[in-house]
């Protein structure tokens, strides 16, 4: 290498150190970095405190949690029905002549349904009337002859037995026409009507449908691990789908005497009075106190938040919002008319605890709030 060579190299070097600092291991640039990076990161963590020391507070609802005792309800799919129904047949065959109850139309007990044609049958009447009369005759001139020992008797018994069987055949024929009026057997409401007038019933043909809706009757199937819990007499409130918002008291009536074999469910019924809008085929829900819980920590239902591997509450300390993980055991009702939006808490909350129950999709933890306060009314959820 050259003189000049050598010099261009050791300039180059020069230079190289002069740019990087005067440490040729590069310590002092490190630590000029060092304390460059460090008074950025104190003003990001500045700026974010600030941020959040400045931030506008949100408004929440809260509810302070007390213990209280409410009642544990079983829910059941259940089905409402007509305490009775009947499809009343025709009792003798013969042309309508008469339809005397329409659809929707109450009946009392004995009130005429359909009359039939009876010309054939009076026909009938008069004819057996004639013969009951004629062997009527027959036997009493059969018992002066026997007095008299004139005829035997074994013929004397014939004579009896001719009258016998001429007043059967008399009542068989009165019967027959007093059922040509078929009558209702029971106070009831026409549901359906299967005739018109002119059409020829034959015996055991149906009419119409005759239900009872006084009182009507839900039916539920009751989980076995439910059924201690049942009892004759116990109350019972019934929820229909077509009709929310309403629910309807009962008394169950009726438990079944063994369970299901292949569902393990005992059926039950319960009575519930007939109210408006009410109808035999609705569908709902059949609830009964299974239990009273006592000291319980209910919240609403929608105050929960519902986290990927876990349910969660907000409850508000030291007027900002923390996150409280929570194990939630059953639904319950708070009060009559209140439906089933609370739920009991088993862990993650105390009494006393501030919890937000509205406004706390708008809210994350630690964030500050400004609180309403609302008020549970006292003894709520008391059986």
């Amino acid at each position: 290498m050259t003189q000049r060579s050598r010099f261009i190299l050791a300039l180059s070097i020069a230079l190289v150190l002069a740019a990087c600092g005067s440490s040729p291991d590069g310590r002092d640039r490190d630590s000029a970095l060092a304390s460059s990076g460090g008074a950025a990161a104190s003003a990001s963590t500045s700026t974010e405190a600030d941020a959040q020391t400045t931030a506008p507070t949100v408004t929440v609802a809260v509810e302070v949690v007390t213990p209280r005792t409410v009642v544990d309800w079983m829910r059941l799919p259940a089905d409402l029905r007509a305490a009775r129904r009947a499809a009343l047949g025709a009792q003798v065959p013969g042309t309508v002549v008469a339809v005397h109850a329409e659809v929707g139309e109450t009946l009392r007990a004995g009130a005429p349904v359909i009359s039939v044609d009876t010309r054939a049958l009076e026909q009938q009447l008069a004819e057996a009337e004639a013969v009951d009369r004629q062997r009527a005759r027959q036997l009493e001139r059969a018992q002066a002859l026997f007095e008299r020992q004139s005829i035997t008797q074994s013929q004397l018994l014939d004579a009896i037995t001719e009258r016998d069987v001429a007043a059967a055949r008399l009542a068989a024929v009165r019967l027959e026409l007093e059922y040509s009026r078929l009558l209702a057997p029971w106070s009831g409401t026409v549901a359906a009507r299967h005739v018109e007038v002119g059409d020829f019933v034959v015996r055991g043909q149906a009419v119409i449908d005759l239900v009872e809706l006084d009182p009507l009757v839900a039916t539920a199937p009751v989980p076995a691990r439910d059924v201690p819990a049942l009892r004759l007499g116990m109350p019972a409130r019934l929820r229909v789908d077509a009709l929310p918002g309403r629910a309807f008291d009962g008394v169950v009536t009726r438990l079944g005497a063994e369970l299901d074999a292949a569902a393990r469910t005992l059926e039950i019924e319960v009575e519930i009075p007939p109210a408006d809008g009410l109808r035999p085929g609705m569908s709902g829900r059949l609830e009964l106190p299974r239990r009273n819980l006592d000291a319980a920590l209910v919240v609403p239902r929608a105050a929960v938040l519902e986290l990927e591997d876990a349910r969660a509450l907000y409850v508000v300390e030291d007027q900002r919002v923390v996150r409280r993980r929570v194990t939630l055991g059953p639904r319950v009702t708070l009060g009559p008319g209140a439906g089933d939006g609370a739920v009991v808490v088993e862990s993650g909350l105390a009494a006393g605890d501030a919890v937000v129950v509205a406004g706390q999709q708008t809210v994350s933890a630690g964030q500050r709030v400004t609180v309403e306060e609302r008020a549970v009314e006292p003894g709520a959820g008391r059986p």
